[in-house]
This record gives structure tokens, C-alpha cells and sequence, in this order.
């Protein structure tokens, strides 16, 4: 554990508890506070610590909401902690494995070869519920393919944190360093508590589904999110809002009619094709 940072002013350092407390938006869950906290005591700055707590706001109505909870945590665990090069979110549920989300496409050849070989430390720590914090050279006798994949692609470090319901494992959140030794025992920490956190999410979701259902379902909204992207596009245009923004739109319109976020999006291109032609 590294020591929490001095500063000359605490009452104006954007890090402090109190702080965070007080930007921690509406609908966020009292786990957030934890993470934040944690996150203060590392060298992130106070617009990733705004993203983690946004992050970790509002409610998965459905599974293209549950797709953009993945993302976004995947793009703060790669903010947030400076050895992580890149980063992705395994999905191992009714039989099915796959990387859900990723920041860099070097995660899905790494990831690929586990599921392949059907071992290696996100598979570990998705079976296991443990946190997996190694350095590649290290790992070779645990697991040779993946320590071969990860050197091919210039990974030397690792850093897993499992996604777990009550009853049942879900996946992991990985992180992958270029550096030797690039994660630390606060690192280990907060992906902890962003995975928690992601696990409540998706356990509240899947509560009254099969295991085979979330992963398929999942899966499907990964697959459609190019419409969901090409409509956020169009919003940002036409109002000039970020993309956050635009998807509060695209949820907005779904919850009001009780439609898919994506058969919204497919309308709005529809309609900005209609009035383009």
C-alpha cells in the first residue's frame, strides 16, 4: 500500500473524502464512496475521479445499459491506475466466454489465447474469486500459453479481479501492463472495489434470469452497438452534447415508450437518412 499524497491545502484538494462525498452524483451507489476514497490515496486526477463516480451511477434497466456500465468501468480501471497499458472485461457465464469490452484490441489476442487454452489467470480468477496480481516472466509455469501471448504482445504484468453474483462467478475486469511489477497492492484494492461494484450491477440484471441468458443477451447488445454508436453520433451533432449526454438521450426516449435502446437508435438513422436524401 502506498502512502496517501501530502497536500499544503486539504480544505481545496479535489481528493479528499469529503469531496469526493460531496461530487459523488445521484443514484450512485454507497460503494462508490469506497472506491473514490481508495482512488484518493493513488496519483489519479480529479477528472477520473469524477468519471469512476459518474461511472458508477444510475441503474442497468436492460442489457445495452449493462453494456455501457462494462465500458465505462473498463476506461476508468485504465485511467485510474497508471500501470494499466489496457485493459477488458471477461465474461464467463452459462458455458460462454468471451471479452466483453476492451480498451485495445492486444487484450483480445491475450484474452483469445485463455479461452483457447481454456486456463490462464482471468479464467483463474473468474473460477476462483481471487485476485490475480503477477508479472508475465512469473507466470509461465501457471500458465506458458497465456505468458506467451502476453510477451508476444509486449505485456509484462497483470492484474485480474473477479466479477462474481451470490451464487455464481461472472468473469473478471483485467488490467495488462507493458511494465514488470506495473500494479501494486492499492492497484489490487481498487479494481476490487470497481469490480464489486460492476457485480451488483449485473447481479441485479441477471436476478431473474439463466446464466445462458445474460451471456447471450449480452453478447447480442455488443453486437448492435454500432446503430447505438451511429445514433449518439447524430445527437451530438444536432445538440452538441458529449456522448454520455447523447446516450442519456437514447435511455431517455427508451424508458418513456418502453422500447429497446437500440430500435430508438435504429429510428434516428432512419430518420437522419430520410432527411439526408
Amino acid at each position: 500500500m502506498t502512502d496517501a499524497p501530502v497536500h499544503d491545502d486539504p480544505a481545496s484538494d479535489p481528493r479528499t473524502s469529503e469531496s469526493l462525498l460531496a461530487a459523488t452524483p445521484d443514484g450512485a451507489t454507497e460503494h462508490a464512496v469506497e472506491v473514490a476514497g481508495a482512488v484518493a490515496e493513488s496519483d489519479a486526477g480529479p477528472a477520473t475521479l469524477a468519471t469512476m463516480l459518474v461511472a458508477l451511477g444510475g441503474s442497468i434497466t436492460d442489457e445495452d445499459d449493462l453494456v455501457v456500465l462494462l465500458q465505462r468501468v473498463v476506461d476508468v480501471a485504465h485511467e485510474a491506475i497508471d500501470g494499466a497499458e489496457c485493459a477488458s472485461i471477461t465474461i464467463a457465464l452459462g458455458g460462454r466466454t468471451y471479452t466483453a469490452v476492451h480498451t485495445d484490441t492486444r487484450t483480445l489476442r491475450v484474452d483469445q489465447g485463455q479461452y483457447d487454452a481454456d486456463d490462464g489467470p482471468c479464467l483463474h480468477a473468474a473460477r476462483t474469486g481471487e485476485t490475480v496480481l503477477v508479472d508475465v516472466d512469473a507466470s509461465v509455469q501457471l500458465w506458458p500459453d497465456f505468458a506467451q501471448a502476453a510477451a508476444e504482445e509486449n505485456i509484462h504484468s497483470f492484474l485480474a479481479a473477479a466479477l462474481a453474483a451470490p451464487d455464481q462467478p461472472l468473469g473478471a475486469l483485467n488490467l495488462y501492463g507493458r511494465e514488470s511489477s506495473a500494479f501494486d497492492s492499492l492497484d489490487a484494492d481498487i479494481i476490487e472495489l470497481l469490480t464489486t461494484t460492476v457485480s451488483r450491477a449485473i447481479s441485479d440484471f441477471a436476478r431473474f434470469k439463466s446464466a445462458l441468458e445474460v451471456a447471450d443477451a449480452l453478447r447480442a447488445a455488443l453486437n448492435n452497438r454500432a446503430p447505438i454508436e451511429q445514433a449518439k453520433g447524430i445527437i451530438m451533432g444536432r445538440h452538441g452534447v458529449d456522448a454520455e449526454q447523447a446516450f442519456g438521450v437514447l435511455r431517455a426516449q427508451s424508458q418513456n415508450t418502453n422500447r429497446r435502446v437500440r430500435d430508438i437508435a435504429a429510428e434516428i438513422i432512419a430518420e437522419a437518412s430520410a432527411t439526408a436524401d
